[in-house]
């Protein structure tokens, strides 16, 4: 009986000792992550693209808590898929971890309620696939195409200028044309005529370039940068615009005298700084004198410029949505293009920073550009 049995039960043996082998070799060379989560959130087991997705050595993960690899913003969503799972309810979610490199990793996570076989539950039993690579093509689409809506928006906006603001100076042009050409015409009026005809195709003009000058922003962003010391440049802005400081009676300070230097591009900057002090001239009170005051902060890895007045103020509730829109204007008896300020906002974002506002009516404006010191 026994010479009969005993082959048979060393086969079985032999086969369920291969069945490990071939098990444990699959769980451990899983192209995902496989694991197994005791019921008090501690990891049991972890194969060995756990390790690598974490960077982590397998005794650094076994034994200690699923919720220390979580990102702390989804750590509450993560409890309440791990409780759920608990209950005997299988999970599918998606979750951040953080590596040990503090870099944040995307999974794509389904656990299973882990249970022996009289059904008794001990734990449970995951998989999460790495979904980084797939969220930052998600990130870089809704980027393109929010950036081909914003274009859009532009090009409509474009249209909308060209059949309408373009339409009242060309129809001037032609009427002064028809006009000079009728014989016997007086010459006062022939005078009064070119001079009409030279402001008319002088507006064209500037709107042509307007527009020009809109348009070359979106082929921007890859000029060439260099080291920029902001005071410098602030003290050029000044001078370049020291007529009209002069003319406005204004007085400009300079704050937060620390040097401060910018990896960024010139060009831009320049035209950030006199922009802005350019729009607090032109939104001056009449009845006191104006006063603009400059400050410059270096704050980690950010140069913060801030640009202060005295002027209008402006109700932020009511035009904080279109104030930096193209051609927009909000004080109708004082003259612009409604230009300037669309400008500043483009060429902050160009440089991957970012403005702010803060307005009281009556009081004043301060508008803080946030840039990094290496764009």
């Amino acid at each position: 009986m026994q010479d009969v049995t005993s082959p048979i039960q060393s086969n079985t043996g032999l086969e369920s000792m291969r069945l490990e082998r071939l098990n444990r070799l699959l769980f451990n060379n899983y192209p995902d992550a496989i694991y197994t989560i005791a019921l008090d959130g501690t990891f049991h087991t972890v194969n060995h693209t756990v390790c690598q997705i974490l960077q982590r050595e397998r005794h650094e993960l076994l034994g200690n808590n699923y919720q220390h690899i979580i990102h702390p913003e989804h750590l509450e969503e993560s409890g309440k898929y791990f409780k759920a799972a608990k209950q005997g309810l299988p999970q599918r979610y998606q979750t951040v971890v953080l590596n040990n490199s503090g870099e944040t990793v995307h999974l794509d996570v389904t656990n299973f309620p882990l249970k022996t076989v009289s059904d008794k539950m001990v734990g449970i039993f995951g998989i999460a696939k790495d979904i980084t690579e797939q969220k930052e093509r998600e990130r870089a689409l809704l980027r393109t195409t929010q950036e081909l809506q914003r274009q859009n928006e532009e090009l409509e906006l474009f249209r909308k200028i060209i059949a309408h603001d373009f339409r009242s100076p060309v129809a001037r042009l032609l009427g002064l044309g028809k006009l000079l050409q009728k014989d016997n015409l007086p010459e006062k009026t022939q005078q009064t005529a070119l001079v009409a005809l030279l402001q008319s195709a002088q507006q064209l003009d500037g709107m042509v370039r307007d527009l020009n000058q809109m348009l070359a922003l979106h082929h921007q962003g890859d000029e060439p940068r260099e080291k920029c010391d902001v005071e410098e440049l602030v003290q050029l802005c000044v001078a370049n615009i020291q007529q009209e400081i002069s003319n406005a009676g204004a007085t400009i300070t300079l704050a937060g005298t620390e040097r401060m230097e910018l990896f960024t591009v010139k060009a831009f900057l320049v035209s950030i700084i006199q922009n802005l002090l350019s729009n607090a001239i032109k939104y001056r009170l009449p009845d006191r004198p104006l006063e603009v005051m400059i400050s410059l902060k270096q704050q980690g890895d950010e140069a913060i410029i801030a640009v202060a007045d005295n002027g209008t103020g402006m109700d932020l509730d009511k035009i904080g949505p279109s104030l930096f829109k193209m051609y927009k204007r909000f004080h109708q008896d004082i003259d612009g293009k409604g230009l300037g300020l669309y400008l500043v906002k483009e060429q902050v974002r160009l440089l991957q920073g970012r403005i702010e506002v803060a307005s009281t009516p009556g009081l004043g404006t301060t508008f803080t550009v946030t840039l990094p010191m290496h764009s």
